[in-house]
């Protein structure tokens, strides 16, 4: 996850911000303030320890610090911090959490898993 995290950070939304809708990032962001809809970026997502998020987040990596209520995607991996505080689902290949954090919802590691079809065995006729 360090990897992503010397990417220059393209967004901020400072303390005392508030948006609304979806946020469509190339790069970083760092949140702050308040955002409520959806947020989606091709790196990584920061919820900074003032930071509230009622959204769900896309993007390659997440660290969240402060209070997200929604579902978390990441193709790489989440961390939640020890002052975290998730309600949501999450799917990530690295999910880390450390000890005080607060977690609720469902959690799915590794790539999401594809259903088999499964073939039904042809039903016994007698005519």
């Amino acid at each position: 996850m360090a990897r992503n995290r010397k990417v220059e950070l393209s967004t901020i939304i400072g303390k005392g911000s508030k948006v609304s809708g979806k946020l469509f990032v190339d790069g970083g962001v760092r949140i702050d303030g308040e955002i409520e809809g959806n947020i989606e970026s091709n790196g990584f997502v920061t919820v900074g320890l003032s930071g509230t998020a009622n959204a769900d987040i896309k993007a390659e990596e997440c660290l969240i610090s402060g209070k997200v209520v929604g579902n978390v995607t990441v193709s790489d991996g989440l961390e939640l911090d020890s002052t975290a505080q998730l309600t949501g689902n999450i799917i990530a290949k690295v999910i880390k959490i450390h000890t005080g954090a607060m977690f609720n919802g469902q959690s799915q590691m590794g790539n999401p898993v594809k259903s088999k079809s499964v073939k039904s065995k042809p039903e016994n006729t007698e005519d």
